[in-house]
């Protein structure tokens, strides 16, 4: 491809719902369809199409210290992944694994696939029951999750929450799978708690408690509470006192024990007084933490306190729909469940996660849900501090602050670098990249531009602007404060030597280009603008711009198969400021 002329530069020399009622009632569960069936057509069924993800605010990122050195390796636990094509077929990928070949499930559980806040209780109720979790449709089920319920015959399928959650055409069509269906609770997940409890328990030592407008801790909770064979309380952690009907729930039980999932900002301090004064002083443990990874990996150490080697799970923190597709294979497998951020395992995670008690990591979901770089156990780094290896810097997202200069500015040890600068680590790897390329044969690349401070991206924005207009100029230039090329980074590399391009806008049509396009991330850079890309990255196509970002997150953005480091991240696209 070839830039607008005016772009091409100079030739060198040669990035739940809320429970409104505090009476939980118990939920009449009674039969949908008990044998004897009625009749059921039985004509091939449609397939059920993915409903579309809803969308959910970012998490709060954790608090990340900027990392300007390399992090200390550590061998990575064996890893593998659980995931379908969708949230259903993932759900379904989990249940084969849990109920291998030639085995039933006395009960399913199905739960909507669009909201799981009625779900929790599902879990622990299968895992007491030795039954499934599946998730389905709101008003059908997928033809994945019906294959599946075929596979695992079970003689009763649970409906989980009212025919808000669940649609009457789901317990019709349920009725072709199972003798018995019958629905379980509402469309509150507390009184759907309240019900699946009372429908799977008799009895209990311990129990969890979460709460309903934390969908991480819910998860995280009842699938630890699965684990245990133990009940999950879910209630609206912003009560002053403990509901009577859970109170009264766990004195029938006999509970004894009960960990308190979250922070007092999540599940009060006078809830907790309340189990206190209920199981007696000792008897109750909160797992708290910064944030939802933190208390995810707490409530593991708690339920795990000498973990004997095996399996962690591993989901997205962020949107818990993969968790929940795959908690009940955790809880059956009585092993933990931890939260992510998708592209980096945050501190407080990373010690369980390579510590003596996991020998296997499983991901919960495909690469778009949680990256191969969490699943190789990469610590997290800054994404917003400007010292940051890391750091996204793109319409959206400036420089902060805005006069920030490198520290370590170096110019790197290579032939044609005509005294640019980079960052000692990009440059260092820059040269060993310039380096790879001649003796791969491809030839010689040189530096056009690198480190460009906030004054001089500031004097060439205003250049363009005044030559080209505003649409031009912030199609191939980011204005002052907004460029990689400030935290010295990004270089711009053009070729050299004899070829039918001496300019770096036409490299992509030289062997250099090509090269560095395919073998850039073996050094640690990624083509930051790719073709077609502009509607995310806000930039037209430049072959020759390249960002350092470090081996380990350059490896796994080209094994994923990713093209722009927005989508990467997870981050919003940054098409205009």
């Amino acid at each position: 491809m070839t830039a607008p002329p005016a772009r091409r530069r100079r030739v060198l020399a040669a990035a739940v719902v809320s429970a409104a009622s505090v009476a939980v009632a118990l939920t009449p569960v009674a039969p949908v369809a008990a044998a004897p069936q009625p009749a059921v057509a039985t004509a091939p069924r449609p397939a059920v199409a993915a409903a579309p993800r809803p969308a959910v605010a970012a998490a709060a990122r954790p608090a990340v210290a900027p990392q300007t050195q390399a992090l200390p390796t550590v061998a990575a636990p064996t890893l593998t992944r659980v995931a379908g094509t969708d949230r259903y077929a993932t759900s379904v990928r989990a249940s084969q694994l849990a109920f291998p070949s030639g085995t039933t499930a006395p009960v399913v559980f199905l739960v909507s696939g669009t909201a799981q806040g009625t779900g929790p209780g599902a879990i622990t109720a299968a895992a007491r029951l030795g039954g499934g979790v599946l998730l389905t449709r709101p008003d059908g089920i997928p033809s994945s999750t019906a294959a599946e319920l075929d596979r695992l015959n079970p003689g009763r399928i649970v409906l989980v929450g009212d025919t808000s959650v669940l649609a009457t055409a789901v317990a019709r069509a349920a009725t072709r799978y199972a003798p018995t269906v019958q629905r379980v609770g509402t469309a509150s997940a507390a009184v759907t708690s309240q019900a699946l409890n009372r429908f799977a328990f008799s009895s209990a030592t311990a129990a969890w408690v979460v709460t309903s407008r934390s969908a991480p801790n819910a998860v995280v909770g009842a699938s630890a509470a699965g684990a245990h064979r133990a009940p999950v309380i879910v209630l609206d952690g912003r009560l002053a006192d403990l509901p009577s009907a859970n109170a009264t729930l766990l004195r029938d039980l006999g509970v004894t024990s009960v960990t308190v999932v979250g922070s007092t900002a999540a599940v009060s301090s006078g809830i907790e007084a309340d189990l206190r004064a209920l199981v007696g002083p000792t008897g109750v443990v909160r797992a708290s933490g910064a944030d939802r990874y933190a208390v995810a990996a707490r409530v593991n150490a708690l339920g795990w306190p000498a973990m004997v080697p095996g399996t962690a799970y591993l989901a997205d923190g962020r949107a818990t729909t993969n968790a929940f597709a795959g908690a009940l294979l955790a809880a059956r497998r009585k092993r933990p469940l931890y939260l992510t951020v998708p592209f980096c395992v945050p501190a407080s995670v990373r010690p369980a996660l390579v510590g003596a008690g996991v020998t296997r990591v499983a991901l919960l979901g495909r690469e778009t849900s949680v990256r191969l770089l969490a699943g190789r156990l990469e610590a997290c780094r800054s994404i917003d501090a400007a010292p940051s290896v890391w750091v996204l810097v793109n319409k959206r997202n400036a420089v902060s602050p805005k006069t920030f200069v490198p520290s370590n500015l170096v110019v790197p040890s290579m032939p044609y670098a005509d005294g640019q600068r980079l960052r000692s680590d990009a440059a260092g790897a820059l040269a060993r990249m310039a380096a790879g390329s001649y003796a791969a044969g491809a030839g010689r690349v040189g530096i056009d531009t690198a480190y460009r401070s906030y004054d001089t991206q500031k004097a060439l924005y205003a250049k363009y602007l005044a030559l080209k207009g505003r649409t031009w100029a912030d199609t191939w230039y980011l204005r002052a404060g907004f460029s990689e090329h400030q935290t010295g980074l990004t270089v711009d590399l053009l070729p050299i030597g004899r070829s039918n391009c001496t300019i770096n806008d036409c490299i992509d049509e030289t062997p250099q280009g090509v090269w560095l396009a395919r073998n850039g991330w073996r050094y640690g850079f990624l083509l930051r603008y790719e073709k077609g890309r502009t509607p995310t990255t806000g930039m037209g196509f430049e072959p020759w711009h390249f960002r350092f970002v470090g081996t380990p997150l350059a490896k796994a953005y080209h094994d994923g198969g990713w093209h722009t480091y927005e989508q990467f991240l997870g981050e919003p696209a940054a098409p205009t400021y």
